[in-house]
């Protein structure tokens, strides 16, 4: 099969990295890239904000244009997705019946947004561009809008319709907003924000019923709307992988190399459950995807080298902006930064830096997020006051 082609399922952000990157290494065979969106690949962090404000449209957040795809040869097959997938002969077949062979295949599969059980005709959902302009349209002034879920896709819309006149409320089953990957003092400052700029927030509610002109809770409380935002997480899309026998957990799982259970087979970007720290785990985040696509990339052209990227994120509401990067620890310290900011640090048992965590006005901890990047992987021992006190730059610190 030395002339069969590489092949990558899934036109989504790592998707479309990994194929660039091929390109960018000197790969000249016939590559294939396979999408279920009829659209070019695209970044995800737009949608629930610049795109859904209007200011943004696809080609903007797109990772190049039809023009780039065909100077570089890549083959884009959207509509007719990926239905069989064969590692042990190495092919696959699309949905309109044919076959194709592969020498190496990614597989870079993604999520769906989690659907309530029941569908109902005024409830929205947001993980695509053409999901997020069907919101778009119907964020006008004085629209009634309540979010089931206060993770980041909830806030973020909220924020947003905020901005476009909407009234807002949002629905949180857990005691803090985003609760599952911010600590306390953060969400505790989401929660004040959000209420400052006029949403509403219920925490610790649980939804019974979703009606036409209303939402019914479980305490018999009705709250009346004219649109339902539903953010409650993603599901991986590891159907085609787990029906071709590969080893699945709550994504498609990978070794050190991001190389499924079947040697020709990686996987990339949200649906990728690899190890870190010696746990399974999977990232939902612009860097994973950005980092794991490149990194698959590499290793279907034999580079076999090890997946060693930190984790990190952000997010920015009514111009604050939320960073972190690398891993939560339970020894932290707190740093105070002007207009009621913070910087979170999070040592390791022997005070070297594992994680970071900042919330600020503007883009103020970007820099900050970047230094403690830098002070992860020098491996500097900290001392706890130098950290917790503002006057000592983290330059300093780096220095030794």
């Amino acid at each position: 099969m030395s002339n069969a082609p590489l092949i990558i399922v899934g036109a989504g952000h790592a998707g479309g990295r990994a194929a660039l990157t091929l390109r960018d290494e000197g790969y000249t065979g016939r590559l294939i890239l396979i999408g279920d969106e009829p659209h070019l690949p695209y970044e995800r962090p737009p949608l629930s904000k610049a795109l859904l404000q209007g200011s943004m449209d696809l080609a903007g957040c797109s990772l190049c244009d039809s023009a780039r795809l065909t100077e570089l040869g890549i083959e884009h097959i959207a509509g007719h997705p990926v239905s069989r997938l064969e590692p042990q002969h190495q092919r696959l077949q699309l949905a309109d019946g044919r076959w194709l062979d592969y020498a190496g295949l990614l597989l870079a599969t993604g999520g769906r947004a989690r659907r309530l059980p029941q569908a109902q005709a005024n409830v929205l959902y947001l993980r695509t561009h053409d999901e997020a302009l069907t919101l778009r349209s119907a964020l006008r002034p004085g629209t009634r809008l309540v979010i089931v879920g206060g993770g980041f896709i909830g806030l973020e819309v909220a924020a947003t319709a905020r901005g476009q006149g909407c009234q807002v409320c949002v629905l949180e089953a857990g005691p803090r907003l985003a609760g599952r990957v911010l600590p306390p003092v953060i969400s505790d400052a989401l929660l004040a924000l959000h209420r400052a700029q006029g949403v509403e927030v219920r925490l610790n509610v649980a939804l019974e019923s979703i009606h036409a002109g209303a939402v019914q809770l479980v305490d018999g409380q009705r709250l009346p709307c004219d649109l339902v935002v539903v953010g409650i997480g993603m599901q991986p899309n590891i159907e085609l992988a787990a029906a071709a026998g590969l080893d699945v957990g709550q994504g498609i799982r990978v070794d050190a190399y991001l190389r499924t259970s079947a040697p020709t087979v990686y996987a990339a970007g949200d649906v990728c459950e690899f190890r870190l720290g010696g746990l399974y785990q999977r990232q939902e985040t612009w860097r994973n995807a950005e980092a794991q696509g490149r990194h698959a990339a590499l290793n279907l052209l034999g580079r076999a080298l090890p997946f060693e990227a930190l984790p990190g994120f952000w997010s920015d509401q009514y111009g604050w902006g939320l960073q972190t990067v690398g891993v939560v620890t339970p020894r932290v310290i707190s740093r105070a930064l002007s207009d009621d900011g913070v910087l979170l640090f999070y040592l390791d048992a022997e005070g070297y830096l594992q994680g970071a965590c900042g919330w600020a006005l503007g883009n103020r901890v970007a820099k900050d997020i970047k230094l403690c990047e830098r002070l992860i992987a020098a491996r500097v021992a900290l001392n706890e006051a130098s950290l917790a006190e503002p006057d000592v730059s983290l330059k300093h610190l780096l220095r030794g």
